[in-house]
């Protein structure tokens, strides 16, 4: 569960960085092909954020336990085309280094912006710096029976906009603060769920910085 909560987090910090950098947002942002798309939407988007987080939480879970490596799903694809038309597979790879010079060719040569993408998929968090209950359980018996499937980041809509509409009683209906990154552990044999991390990456705003918070369940 600690795992997941850290990486999780991690998530959320790229979901922040690309999110508050404007010149980086506008670059990340590439149309979903029409069988990609979700209906409720007329054009839905996918971008490199969604496809970097979930190929970070495949690289950062697999790396922590081997045996679930060929077992970490998720609903993106991790294929982007260029300017150039080149068709490149978006991951985490060996360095910080290596994954920019990746990244860079996916953004049209843009090495700041690859840059600062790198330093936060490979930058390590802190259990003590997430927002959460600190009561976590052990982990469970990690076998080849387990599967992670990953939703990087929920309502993409939302965080794409970024429009914010607030009901009388507090509750957000939409905007930043319905943005969730979704990870969720179940056993293969049943699809019965053994675990979950809700992470929201924009729960509070606090002087211009937004600041996340952290649910699990087991």
């Amino acid at each position: 569960m600690e795992s997941l909560i850290v990486v999780s987090e991690k998530a959320a910090n790229i979901a922040r960085i690309c999110r508050q950098d404007r010149h980086l947002f506008e670059l990340l942002v590439q149309e979903k092909s029409q069988s990609e798309a979700n209906p409720r939407f007329v054009q839905d988007f996918k971008t490199l954020a969604d496809v970097l987080i979930q190929e970070t939480i495949k690289h950062d879970v697999g790396r922590k336990f081997p045996a679930l490596v060929n077992n970490i799903n998720g609903e993106e694809s991790n294929t982007f085309s260029n300017c150039l038309g080149e068709t490149i597979e978006v991951k985490v790879l060996n360095s910080e280094e290596e994954t920019s010079s990746l990244l860079e060719k996916v953004l049209n040569g843009d090495r700041h912006a690859a840059e600062l993408l790198a330093e936060a998929v490979h930058t390590d968090v802190n259990l003590a710096v997430v927002n959460t209950r600190k009561d976590i359980p052990d982990d469970p018996v990690v076998n080849e029976d387990l599967s992670i499937w990953i939703d990087p980041i929920d309502s993409t809509s939302e965080y794409i906009n970024g429009i914010e509409k607030k009901e009388t009683n507090g509750i957000y209906l939409s905007g930043l603060r319905c943005v969730t990154v979704l990870v969720g552990v179940y056993d293969k044999s049943t699809g019965k769920p053994v675990l979950g991390v809700i992470n929201q990456p924009f729960y509070e705003n606090v002087e211009g910085k937004w600041r996340g918070k952290c649910y699990w369940g087991a």
